[in-house]
């Protein structure tokens, strides 16, 4: 029911363009396929049963397409038109139409990333640092229930002198409608109301090539009980070419407030990244998440390394090559089982 929604939306759009209220659609297309090689431990209790140690360790050859996005935009007037589609999944991304009210102010609605963690869906897939986005970003949109770093609602953004902000109503059960009052979420036995999910956002990018942001969401008991805070400071000169440096850091901060006790997790993230030619590109990089502040020994975390080529150095997305390896560590004894992952990624972004 919820892919015939959104399939639903995605026609809405195009029937509205073949009607003349957009002009001729402009089309993209990004695929990405990839191939894996993983060691996996296994754990069995030594001869006196007095502790667990490895008995065997066994490796896994995988590969495939990690994905294949098709998207389309349209614009007439102050009004745009965009719809994501993930051929893989065979799935609706996005499905929005904004309203541009001024160079400073416009209005979006429909299905969206919206207003979050940088480090997740803000991140496009198309400038990910490793084979995939940061674990921070990935746990905090699992956190606040919205696992493909989308939701429905609606938004206000703008730019205010050097700040640019966003303020975001969303459904938090992540369902097509916002519900009026009488009716009830999956989430709560209490009346909806009028009172969506909120979330805040406010980033700033400097002339010397900072970029820094914070973001905000509100608990609303009857949708998502759960507050985050997110930020991130990113640093890349803005002639980064050979011989230059580039890093990141991102953090989120999420509260469950459904329990007596209020359970906080805690993610964090740095990178660093050197361009060793104006066509390779070395990161390294450590993110770590902790689903639970008060449980010891429950964090979580990768060790990445990573080497990025293209061919034309003016166009980095396109012709993508990467190499990462991942070594993942947690603080549970004898975790994790599949301590290292290797990724080849080929990527082609056609536009």
């Amino acid at each position: 029911m919820k892919r015939l929604s959104h399939k639903i939306a995605v026609l809405a759009l195009f029937l509205f363009g073949s009607t003349g209220l957009f002009a001729q659609p402009n089309f993209q297309f990004t695929i990405q396929s990839w191939a894996s090689y993983t060691t996996y431990d296994h754990y069995a209790m030594n001869a006196d049963s007095s502790a667990l140690e490895v008995n065997e360790t066994t490796t896994q050859f995988g590969s495939g397409i990690r994905r294949a996005r098709l998207r389309g935009k349209m614009t007439k007037g102050k009004v745009t038109a965009f719809v994501q589609y993930d051929a893989v999944a065979s799935y609706v991304l996005d499905a929005q139409i904004d309203y541009k009210f001024s160079d400073n102010l416009t209005m979006r609605m429909g299905r969206f990333v919206g207003a979050g963690s940088q480090a997740g869906g803000n991140t496009s897939h198309t400038a990910i640092d490793f084979a995939e986005r940061s674990i921070v970003g990935r746990k905090w949109a699992s956190a606040v229930g919205r696992s493909d770093y989308r939701t429905f609602g609606m938004a206000v953004m703008g730019k205010f002198s050097n700040f640019n902000y966003q303020i975001m109503a969303q459904n938090g059960d992540n369902s097509l409608n916002l519900l009026p009052y009488g009716t009830k979420s999956s989430n709560s036995d209490e009346n909806t109301g009028a009172i969506p999910q909120l979330d805040f956002a406010i980033s700033t990018k400097l002339s010397n090539g900072i970029n820094v942001g914070l973001h905000y969401g509100l608990p609303n008991e009857d949708r998502i009980n759960v507050s985050s805070a997110t930020g991130f400071l990113y640093l890349q000169p803005r002639d980064y070419s050979q011989g230059k440096f580039r890093t990141k850091l991102d953090v989120a901060r999420v509260v469950n407030h459904d329990s007596a006790l209020d359970d906080v997790a805690l993610g964090w993230g740095i990178g660093g990244f050197y361009k060793l030619s104006q066509k390779i590109e070395l990161g390294t990089g450590y993110q770590s998440w902790d689903p639970n502040t008060d449980v010891d020994k429950d964090a979580m975390g990768n060790i990445l390394l990573s080497a990025v080529y293209s061919p034309d150095p003016d166009h980095w997305k396109d012709s993508l090559f990467k190499l990462v390896a991942t070594f993942k560590t947690a603080q549970a004894d004898h975790e994790p089982l599949d301590p290292m992952v290797i990724h080849i990624v080929w990527q082609a972004y056609m536009h």
